[in-house]
């Protein structure tokens, strides 16, 4: 059906309104309404077998996900996911992005930029929308909003030994301490709240 203001809408899912493994998929100017869903988009990879590889060179471009879960990856390969829109379900249930690791998958430059993410209709995010799990090398998370979230964790990089930039990033709160960005060894510069710049941890 369309969407109220992106291209059509792909809706009413149980498990993933689209699950990608072609490695190299590109997305773009889709809603996706998934409430109920697992997750709105996996890219899915399944490791040494390389018979499932949407988590490799895959991209998603202007697109809304609205509703629980978002994206989920396990791992990434150059994944990228640019300018997109993220509403949490109605009751506040997080719609974000979430990179995890399982058997021998890798989490190599993945890349969030330009995205935003929001509440659901005036209810906060229940929990970080940004979640990278594993040790993630030369990772990008730059220009994105991000709204208020329940637990004042906005971007949780899980692993130490981690590398990568995470710039200009905006956070719809009064004050965002340094415990905001869980950042391990990435490089944070730029990082904004209503009281102004705050200084890296």
């Amino acid at each position: 059906v369309a969407s109220d203001f992106l291209g059509v809408r792909w809706k009413f899912a149980t498990a993933y309104n689209l699950n990608v493994e072609a490695a190299g998929t590109h997305i773009e100017n889709i809603g996706f309404f998934c409430e109920g869903a697992t997750a709105g988009i996996y890219f899915e990879g399944d490791g040494a077998t390389y018979g499932k590889n949407g988590h490799t060179g895959s991209s998603l471009y202007n697109c809304a996900i609205k509703g629980e879960g978002g994206i989920l990856a396990n791992g990434s390969d150059s994944l990228q996911i640019i300018k997109c829109q993220f509403q949490a379900k109605y009751d506040g249930n997080t719609c974000g992005i979430i990179i995890t690791l399982d058997g021998t998958n890798v989490n190599r430059r993945p890349v969030v930029r330009g995205c935003h993410f929001i509440g659901g209709n005036g209810t906060l995010m229940d929990s970080t929308p940004i979640i990278w799990t594993g040790v993630v090398e030369d990772g990008l998370i730059a220009d994105c909003f991000i709204g208020a979230v329940t637990g004042d964790v906005y971007i949780n990089i899980v692993t130490a030994g981690s590398t990568g930039l995470i710039s200009n990033i905006h956070v719809g709160v009064s004050d965002v301490s340094t415990t905001g960005i869980v950042q391990q060894s990435m490089i944070t510069t730029g990082i904004y709240d209503s009281q102004g710049l705050q200084a890296s941890a």
